[in-house]
């Protein structure tokens, strides 16, 4: 009667880790970066581009204001 009770546990152990390795992700999911895709990541690396540039351009016009200012003769 024992070996049919451990036998029993061993095949419900084995049962149960079969059923929580199916219901969760697979290892490839779990590990996979690209979960936006190429064409996601590409619409958010526009939108930043185009930030930066903004960026860009308003530290050149503020530098180029103090500059000009600096060129100017205190009265």
């Amino acid at each position: 009667m024992s070996s049919t009770n451990v036998h029993d546990t061993s095949m419900r152990a084995a049962l149960s880790a079969a059923e929580a390795a199916g219901s969760g992700p697979s290892p490839a999911d779990r590990f996979n970066i690209d979960r936006d895709g190429p064409a996601k990541r590409a619409v958010k690396f526009l939108a930043l581009q185009q930030r930066f540039q903004k960026l860009n351009e308003y530290c050149d016009e503020a530098a180029a204001e103090i500059r000009a200012s600096l060129g100017r003769s205190p009265r």
